[in-house]
C-alpha cells in the first residue's frame, strides 16, 4: 500500500460491489454491507458516487432501483459511460452518432444535443459509431456499422468488458461482444468512454471537488475500475463479491493493482485508511 493521500470522497462500482442486479426483474439485492457504508460515508460528509460500467438505464434512472435496495445517493451521484460518452463526443466536435445501443444511451446522447442515427447499411454520411447496452442488436446493424467505418467513421464503445457480475452469475457485456465483432471484421479496436478510462474520474473531481488523489475506488474487476483508479492517482480498493478473486486482483501487474483487496464491504469504514 504506497497511497499517502487523505480520502476525502469515495467512488463505488455497481454490480459485484455494491449490488447485484437480477436482469430479468431488474432490481437490485445490496451486497453485504454496501449499504452501511455508503450511508457512513455520507454522514461524514464525504461525497459518494456510485459509477457503473453499464447502461442498462439511463443515469436518472438507477436512482430508484438502487434506493429500492437501500442505496441512496445524491442527485448527480450517479455516472454511467453514457454521460461519460456524451460529454466526449461533444467535446470532439462530434453531432451525428451511429448509435446501436438503447435507452440508457440514447438519452444522455440526445440530452446533450447529438442527433441519433440508426445502424443502417442506407446511412452514408456519419463520423462515429457508438457501441452501447441494448437487448438485442443484429447482423444488419453490425453490416452498418461496418460500412460506416470502412468509410472512415470512428468507433467508440461505452464498455468492452467480457461480463460482469449478476444476481444470477456473469452476464455478458453486450458493447463488448458487438466491438469484438466488428473488429474482427474491420480490424478496428473501439476506444472506450467507460472504464478503465479516467475520463470518468475526471469527471467526478468535477461533480465533488475532490481531487482523484484524493479518492477510494472500489469495485470488483480488476481490469476496470481498480485500473482506472491506479492511472487516475486514486487508492484501489478491490473487492471480491463479483467477477474475480483474490488471486484474480493480484495476478495484476503491480502498478495496476489494487492497493487493497477485501473479502466484501463490511466494516469498510472502519479500517486505518479511511480514518
Amino acid at each position: 500500500m504506497n497511497h499517502n493521500n487523505p480520502i476525502r470522497g469515495a467512488v463505488f462500482d455497481v454490480d459485484g460491489t455494491l449490488a447485484l442486479m437480477d436482469k430479468d426483474k431488474g432490481t437490485y439485492s445490496a451486497l453485504p454491507g454496501a449499504i452501511d457504508v455508503v450511508n457512513q460515508l455520507t454522514a461524514r460528509g464525504l461525497p459518494v458516487v456510485a459509477y457503473t460500467n453499464g447502461t442498462f438505464f439511463t443515469p436518472e434512472h438507477y436512482y430508484a432501483p438502487l434506493a429500492d435496495a437501500g442505496l441512496h445517493f445524491a442527485p448527480g451521484h450517479i455516472l454511467t459511460p453514457a454521460t461519460v460518452a456524451a460529454r466526449q463526443l461533444v467535446a470532439l466536435g462530434h453531432k451525428r452518432v451511429m448509435l446501436i445501443g438503447a435507452e440508457g444511451t440514447r438519452v444522455p446522447l440526445e440530452q446533450a444535443g447529438i442527433e441519433i442515427v440508426e445502424a443502417r447499411s442506407c446511412v452514408t454520411d456519419v463520423e462515429v459509431v457508438l457501441l452501447a447496452w441494448t437487448k438485442e442488436f443484429n447482423s444488419q446493424q453490425l453490416d452498418a456499422a461496418a460500412q460506416a467505418i470502412w468509410r472512415g467513421a470512428k468507433l467508440y464503445a461505452t464498455s468492452v468488458a467480457p461480463y460482469f457480475a449478476g444476481a444470477k452469475g456473469k452476464l455478458m457485456g453486450i458493447s463488448g461482444a458487438a466491438a469484438a465483432a466488428i473488429n474482427n471484421a474491420t480490424g478496428v479496436t473501439a476506444k472506450v468512454f467507460g472504464k478503465p478510462s479516467t475520463a470518468g474520474l475526471e469527471i467526478i473531481s468535477e461533480i465533488t471537488n475532490v481531487p482523484s488523489s484524493e479518492m477510494v475506488v472500489v469495485g470488483d474487476d480488476p481490469n476496470l475500475e481498480i485500473a482506472m483508479a491506479r492511472k487516475g492517482g486514486a487508492f484501489a480498493v478491490g473487492i471480491t463479491t463479483g467477477v474475480a478473486d483474490h488471486a484474480a486482483f493480484n495476478a495484476i501487474e503491480a502498478d495496476l493493482r489494487a492497493h487493497v483487496v477485501l473479502p466484501d464491504l463490511l466494516n469498510f469504514s472502519s479500517h486505518q485508511w479511511m480514518k
